[in-house]
């Protein structure tokens, strides 16, 4: 058994194949599986025996995390690739032939893998990450939009790729600076952070302001200009968007709507977006300023309560330090001795002659102006008014009104034209609805009756007639039946013609076309 097996040390050392280098290891935390990876090795560094894949799972199951065994023996073989574990046969569960043929493998964390880890445990863990700012975005941004503009040497790409190109990196770039305001917003209104909530602060606003910030009014300024040069063809560009997409016969009919770049109220939104002055890149950096007070004050704060320059925070320390379980009674009679009358009583800070004033009436920060305004709707200050959405209600009102008086003109028009003419666009699709739900209806008498959106029609099987509704574009066919066009509860005409009895198992059919 001995010579067909490796010991556990032959096979640590080929676990690594030679002239791997080191640094191949810490790929497990930046894969995208690294929240699998991270605590597989978590599990596979705190122990001090080597594990299967079994046991890992009951580790991470102890732990609150579910992974099924196979995937665990996949993330096992990749961490061993990389260098981060090794493996060795477990001869005690071979009993037979077959059993060397399995993957009888236990796992533990090479030497290389355990430093890491512990790195990571320590240095990386537990620190928040800063929402990165794709600047790469940016910069794909102003080379799509200085191409189109000619600005720049032309490459030989069409042009639905940079207006595609164009508005994806804006996107990614837009998604990037919504989650850093996010970010800030939830420190930025409070004055009560702790030193945790402060330092991270600080780390935002330095990480934003020193290179972020800078780079993103560039590139912001040179985005502008050049759609500025773009501004009188923004119409030709929205239609060679749509023209360079599979589904322009859908979306010149409506049925779909174009992505963005295939309208040209998206390339004034982009404009407006990059605009100098109140663009999203502008506002952003205003955020960054207006952010800066309301650090300074949680600083300051916390430097005044937490060192010993006042007699408050003297005498808050002491009284931490008497809490003390054994050592309490003994620090309480050092500092206080025999007069601990004198010891207690402090001059104040602002010298008043009459009487010490208590903490709360002592000296204040200076709270900035801008500061206060900006905290006045915060979560500590008093709650903001109500939004005024008047003109937002009377807009859909508007809308709605129209709509309906669109469809009701549809209805008018469809009962007073004259059988298979041809209607418009809008009328023909409320009519086609209603014609749709009439085939779909029951037959009684050679009739199909439905009422839909305020328009009924009825279904007469002739037998030898066709019927059919006329759009501009398209057509519908109705072979052996004719349809006609009534309001509901009142009695529709009955078309010339002798009237058939409709088979039993005949179904209604409708057949559609485009209008030549």
């Amino acid at each position: 058994m001995s010579s067909q097996t490796h010991s556990a040390e032959e096979d640590r050392l080929h676990a690594t194949p030679a002239g791997a280098e080191a640094r191949v290891v810490v790929s497990y935390l930046v894969a995208p599986e690294a929240e699998q990876y991270i605590p597989i090795m978590e599990v596979l560094e705190s122990s001090i025996t080597d594990l299967t894949p079994h046991e890992v799972g009951v580790h991470l199951a102890a732990s609150g995390i579910q992974l099924e065994e196979s995937v665990i023996e996949a993330r096992l073989t990749q961490l061993q690739e990389w260098g981060a574990a090794s493996a060795h046969v477990d001869t005690s569960r071979i009993f037979r032939f077959a059993d060397l043929l399995a993957k009888n493998w236990r796992y533990t964390a090479t030497p290389t893998g355990r430093h890491v880890q512990r790195f990571y445990r320590t240095a990386l863990a537990g620190t928040r990450t800063v929402r990165e700012i794709p600047l790469k975005s940016l910069a794909r941004v102003v080379d799509a939009a200085e191409t189109l503009a000619g600005t720049r040497t032309p490459e030989p790409i069409p042009i639905a790729e940079l207006i595609q190109r164009l508005f994806v990196s804006h996107d990614d770039l837009d998604a990037a600076l919504v989650g850093a305001e996010d970010s800030l917003a939830g420190l930025v209104d409070r004055f009560d952070l702790n030193k945790a909530s402060a330092a991270e602060l600080k780390t935002l606003l330095v990480s934003y302001a020193t290179h972020v910030a800078a780079e993103l009014e560039r590139g912001a300024a040179r985005a502008y200009q050049a759609l500025e040069i773009l501004r009188p063809q923004f119409a030709e560009l929205a239609t060679s968007a749509v023209w360079a997409s599979d589904a322009r016969d859908l979306i010149e009919r409506g049925a779909l709507v174009a992505s963005r770049g295939g309208r040209q109220e998206d390339w004034d939104g982009l404009l407006a977006w990059f605009d100098p002055v109140t663009g999203r890149s502008a506002r952003f950096a205003l955020r960054l300023v207006r952010a800066l007070p309301g650090m300074h004050v949680n600083l300051r704060r916390l430097h005044s309560s937490s060192g010993t320059a006042t007699s408050r925070s003297r005498a808050l320390a002491l009284a931490k330090a008497c809490m003390h379980p054994t050592l309490g009674p003994a620090v309480l009679l050092a500092a206080l001795g025999d007069h601990s009358w004198r010891k207690l009583h402090g001059e104040a800070e602002d010298f008043e002659p009459a009487r010490t004033r208590p903490w709360r009436e002592g000296p204040r920060i200076e709270v900035p102006e801008l500061l206060r305004i900006t905290g006045r709707a915060g979560a500590r200050g008093r709650p903001p008014a109500d939004r005024d959405d008047t003109s937002a209600r009377d807009a859909v009102a508007e809308k709605r009104r129209r709509r309906a008086t669109e469809h009701a003109e549809a209805v008018q028009e469809v009962l007073h034209a004259a059988p298979g003419a041809q209607l418009s666009e809008r009328a023909a699709r409320v009519a086609l609805a209603s014609l749709t739900a009439a085939a779909r209806g029951r037959a009684i008498n050679g009739r199909r009756t439905a009422i839909r959106d305020g328009l009924a029609c009825t279904l007469f099987y002739l037998g030898s007639e066709t019927g059919a509704l006329r759009a501009p574009t398209w057509r519908v066919l109705t072979p052996g039946r004719v349809p006609v066009f009534h309001l509901p509860g009142t009695l529709p005409q009955v078309p010339q013609g002798r009237m058939a009895p409709e088979p039993d198992d005949s179904a209604a059919t409708l057949e559609a076309g485009g209008e030549k």
